[in-house]
């Protein structure tokens, strides 16, 4: 009796020191430097707005969707701009939609809408000429595709 208890003692033991030795950390050395690196900013590139919509591509049969771009909505006095998801066959098939506006003065407002029917993105104070860029992306497909690149005037 004592010799199995003994063996199982043993076993117990090697059992022990073989996950002791797996969980130990290993204390190598730092690479020593023999000099100070110098890091150097540069400026990132500045691509310059556009006004001049592109092509756009169109939307896979059956899975067509659309918006509403409204100018002066929800306030008049404010001169906004508002897009709106109207939703469509496509819409189970989306996995995001991103909206992109160039306003009059050459500035860029981005934003990611929710995928739901009704759902607005609005910009304030988008007086004059806009670029509006509407860009989903499906589950089905490999890349996003850029539906709509057009300009609203708001008054």
């Amino acid at each position: 009796m004592n010799f199995r208890l003994l063996s199982a003692l043993t076993v117990l033991l090697v059992a022990c020191l073989l996950c002791a030795g797996c969980t130990g950390t290993t204390d190598t050395p730092a690479p020593s430097q023999t000099g100070t690196p110098t890091v150097t900013a540069t400026p990132a590139p500045t691509a310059p707005v556009s006004l001049t919509p592109g092509p756009t591509q169109t939307m896979p049969p059956g899975k067509e969707i659309s918006f509403q771009i409204t100018e002066n909505y929800p306030s008049r006095v404010t001169s906004d701009l508002t897009v709106t998801f109207i939703g469509g066959a496509g819409q189970s098939y989306l996995t995001s939609i991103d909206v992109r506006v160039t306003k009059a003065n050459g500035e860029v407002v981005t934003d990611s809408m929710e995928i739901t029917r009704g759902k607005e993105f609005t910009i304030k104070n988008a007086k004059g000429e806009n670029r509006v860029e509407i860009t989903v992306a499906y589950v089905t497909e490999n890349a996003p595709f850029k539906i709509m690149d057009k300009i609203v005037k708001v008054p």
